[in-house]
């Protein structure tokens, strides 16, 4: 399990901007802050008496419209670092990629070096032996040709052989220090062949150790205008990732809009209630798309990912949503519509329209957590383990958890044999139930 707290990076702060211009009276700069104030600077002072000529210049319409349109478009930058955060997602690792890095793995050889000395001739040999001869039959008086090609002659054979003896011991020396550096060399070689293409396949097959450390890594580069803890918890032979984002109680939503009046100027206002409630929305599915397009690069195994929003404490769940990395990889973070794809997954949540905007409403804990292994159950989903044959009354069955039936059962005192099936289920222990049909509507007219 891997818990972190990922804290606040992206700077939501609007500055204040400002454009000069030059007119007949000098140098003048408008200024234009956050709030839509408007305020002119003639040579650096805040009080001139060439403030309206300054105005008059044609250069200050033009530092109107453009701050204007700055400041418009930092206040939608603004809204896009909130509902925009999954673009910024990394581009999602696919299996074929890394299993051409494999391919095209391959341990380096050492390459060995030449044996520079050359082989001796003959030459060389009499070469020698005419140098030692000279020294040894020395012409004083008389001439010593003669005695000098006699030792020459007779000693020819055995300084060649002697000679050979000295360069074959080298070579075979130097051929065994060579074996040994080659040995050495490719034995290093293979090792880190071996590292890298371990690291690949750890990436591919999802080795828990190395796929906890990537996840970590991961959380660690994300980039969020506001703080939240996540909880990861990776099951390797699943395939599978459980993903649990903690939301703040205040996430910092802009509150206040820009528009271009029709004069140019600029226009600060508070944003409508719908409008906030809207943007609130859009930012936690732009969230859950960005950390789940993150976290998928944890590892190729990771072929199911499944996320929870919380509220702050865990009290109540936003929404509970199920990816699968085939389908989500198709996706283009840039250009994908979050509030239309959400709807193509298995999920839980009690999103509904308040006041003409998409509002998410708290699921108490208890009842978030039954409601997502129901909604296991009814997409067939392969890691929930099918309920026991329970005999029922009926033979068309509703496959229940415990919890649910149990929920029905103190809704429902009176119904016999509604209260017969949970008891014996208490008894055995058993953790679902098989109910008739007619249960199922009760209980979501319950949950309504």
């Amino acid at each position: 399990m891997i818990k972190q707290t990922i804290y606040s990076r992206v700077n939501t702060h609007i500055a204040a901007i400002s454009r000069s211009y030059r007119f007949n009276g000098g140098t003048a700069t408008v200024q234009l802050d956050s709030l839509g104030n408007y305020e002119v600077l003639v040579n650096g002072s805040r009080f001139s008496a060439l403030e309206n000529t300054a105005k008059r210049d044609s250069g200050y319409k033009t530092a109107i419209a453009d701050i204007s349109a700055k400041m418009q478009a930092a206040f939608e930058k603004r809204d896009s670092d909130f509902t925009g955060m999954h673009r910024n997602a990394p581009k999602m690792q696919r299996l074929s990629e890394h299993e051409k890095k494999i391919n095209d793995l391959a341990p380096k050889k050492y390459v060995r070096e030449q044996f520079s000395m050359s082989r001796p001739m003959r030459d060389e040999v009499r070469k020698e032996l005419q140098q030692e001869a000279t020294i040894r039959f020395a012409d004083l008086y008389d001439e010593k040709t003669k005695e000098r090609n006699a030792y020459i002659n007779e000693h020819e054979k055995e300084a060649m052989a002697l000679r050979l003896r000295g360069y074959e011991e080298i070579q075979a020396f130097f051929s065994d220090l060579q074996d040994d550096k080659e040995s050495r060399a490719n034995a290093a070689f293979q090792k880190e062949y071996d590292r890298q293409r371990k690291k690949i396949e750890d990436y591919i097959y999802g080795e828990h150790r190395s796929t906890e450390e990537r996840l970590q890594n991961i959380l660690g580069e994300i980039n969020l205008p506001f703080k939240i803890d996540v909880a990861c918890d990776y099951v390797e032979k699943k395939s599978l990732l459980n993903v649990d984002i903690v939301l703040p109680n205040d996430l910092n939503i802009p509150t206040n809009k820009a528009n271009i009046l029709s004069s140019g100027r600029v226009s600060v206002k508070d944003k409508l209630v719908k409008e906030v409630e809207q943007l609130k929305t859009e930012t936690i599915l732009s969230l859950v798309y960005y950390i789940a397009a993150s976290l998928f690069n944890g590892a190729i195994n990771i072929q199911t990912q499944r996320v929870s929003v919380w509220t702050s404490g865990m009290n109540e769940g936003l929404l509970w949503i199920q990816f699968d990395r085939n389908k989500f990889s198709r996706l283009s973070m840039r250009t994908v519509n979050v509030m239309v794809d959400y709807y193509e997954w298995p999920r839980i949540d009690a999103l509904r329209m308040v006041r003409g905007a998409s509002q998410f409403d708290g699921i108490f804990s208890h009842d978030f957590k039954n409601a997502i292994n129901q909604t296991m159950i009814d997409n067939g989903i392969d890691d929930v383990q099918e309920a026991p044959n329970i005999p029922s009354s009926q033979g068309d069955c509703w496959v229940a958890t415990l919890g649910y039936a149990r929920a029905l059962a103190d809704a429902l005192p009176n119904d016999s044999e509604l209260q017969k099936i949970v008891s014996e289920a208490n008894r055995t222990n058993v953790s679902k139930v098989s109910l008739p049909k007619k249960y199922k509507s009760i209980f979501t007219e319950l949950m309504k």
